[in-house]
């Protein structure tokens, strides 16, 4: 018997969450192929409601034995709730798959770092290259005993550069990066910009400590979305946490800052449909040049604010994301607008400043009342131009504050990863007019 059928008969409610991945991965360490790997999985998670109690347990498939009798023994210990599984049938798209992604191989993926391999070494023979290559495709079903039965494909690829600088080890060095929904294409333009870093770490280069412009990557841009996830999250509201949690219709950034929740954004590879508690994605803007008009809710958080969920519970945490993991709310699909200006330009124009490529310590910020404290790796500008990369930059301050004094954004826009530290979406360059640095 089906085990959604099986469990009507047993508890109030039920929703099982099922995932199957595949997925192909490589990885260069000094220019040489150690690691390849193909890995196939399944796992699902099935949450029942009984008496008023939520329960769960996981396995590798639905027809494992005991995983229903083991989630009613967790209900009989979990929490009380005030919430039910989801009643409304998403219309599944699966906008981020892409058939030849799904059928990339590990064979496949070595062949287009051997490809970079040769591109970068033509130019600098006497880079050690390190690369890691991944494809990943994959069903999500949703399925509950209210009569929601939802199934998308998925599929993304992705691939890391590092290029240790010149006669600095090989430990750090210019780092890009390609997501994608589609077999991976790097581009000459995107060679040449890696290794036009690179020559910008050819010495360390010290800032002067104090206020100073700072310019964010799109890869770094999550000093912002993270934060802003912590504060719109609507448990965090619900328990009165949130910096944000009375704040709805008043200026909270800078007016050139307007940000949308946008999980089916054409292109996007973590595009998708419905939410890990099958309700359906819905695309709307939270920061109106600068003026927050909303929160991001799942089931539980929704129930609390005495709304429906708008379609925003992810299973992961902020290092996670695992069948384990319990739903909360985060984005999906955090869709940036883009300025008017190149993010050349934004360096041309600062007389000294930072350009912000990595952080780290971004974990141990006090997030929820956007105050932040992290490493900065990147490099140094002065008087237009990057003359050398960071070693033991701080950079601190609070996002309420230091994205209220947006100097200007680019035209230019990544793509960025959902992952540990990370937000699903789309970011432009972002300079800071000023922020607090610390060097030493």
């Amino acid at each position: 018997m089906d085990l959604i059928q099986q469990a009507k008969s047993s508890v109030d409610q039920a929703e099982l969450f099922t995932i199957h991945r595949k997925s192909a991965h490589i990885r260069f360490s000094s220019g040489s192929l150690d690691l390849v790997a193909h890995r196939n999985n399944s796992a699902c998670a099935l949450r029942v409601l009984k008496n008023g109690k939520l329960g769960a347990s996981y396995g590798e498939s639905a027809s494992q034995e005991g995983l229903l009798d083991d989630a009613m023994a967790a209900a009989a210990f979990g929490q009380a709730t005030n919430f039910g599984f989801a009643t409304d049938l998403p219309t599944p798209t699966s906008p981020g798959y892409n058939g030849r992604t799904a059928a990339l191989s590990a064979e496949d993926l070595v062949e287009v770092c051997s490809d970079v391999k040769s591109r970068i070494a033509q130019a600098a023979p006497d880079a050690p290259i390190n690369m890691v290559c991944q494809a990943e495709s994959g069903q999500r079903v949703l399925e509950t005993s209210e009569g929601v039965a939802a199934e998308e494909a998925y599929s993304r690829t992705e691939l890391s550069v590092e290029v240790p600088f010149p006669s600095q080890g090989t430990m750090i060095g210019a780092a890009a990066r390609i997501i994608s929904n589609n077999p991976i294409e790097v581009t000459d333009e995107w060679i040449d910009s890696l290794l036009e870093m690179r020559s910008w770490g050819e010495q360390v280069s010290a800032p002067s400590s104090g206020r100073l412009p700072a310019i964010l990557t799109p890869y770094t841009s999550r000093l912002l979305t993270l934060s802003l996830a912590a504060c719109l999250s609507g448990s965090a509201v619900c328990k009165g946490v949130s910096a944000l949690a009375d704040s709805v219709g008043e200026q909270v950034l800078s007016s050139q800052l307007t940000i949308r929740e946008d999980a089916m954004y054409s292109g996007h590879p973590h595009a998708r449909s419905f939410d890990d508690e099958g309700v359906a994605c819905q695309p709307r803007t939270l920061i109106e040049r600068g003026v927050l008009r909303g929160f991001l809710t799942d089931l539980s958080s929704a129930a609390d604010l005495g709304q429906p969920s708008t379609g925003n519970a992810l299973r992961r945490t902020m290092f996670s994301e695992k069948i384990e993991d319990v739903p909360t709310a985060s984005w999906l699909g955090a869709i940036i607008d883009p300025g008017d200006v190149s993010w050349r330009e934004l360096i041309a124009g600062i007389d000294e400043g930072i350009l912000v490529t990595r952080m780290s310590g971004l974990h141990s910020s006090n997030l929820l009342q956007g105050q932040f404290s992290v490493q900065a790796s990147g490099f140094h500008i002065r008087r237009g131009k990057a003359v050398g990369y960071l070693e033991k930059t701080m950079m601190a301050g609070n996002i309420f504050e230091d994205f209220c004094n947006i100097g200007a954004i680019s035209q230019e826009r990544e793509y960025t990863a959902q992952e540990a530290m990370g937000v699903a979406g789309l970011a432009p360059y972002i300079l800071l007019n000023s922020v607090q640095v610390t060097v030493g």
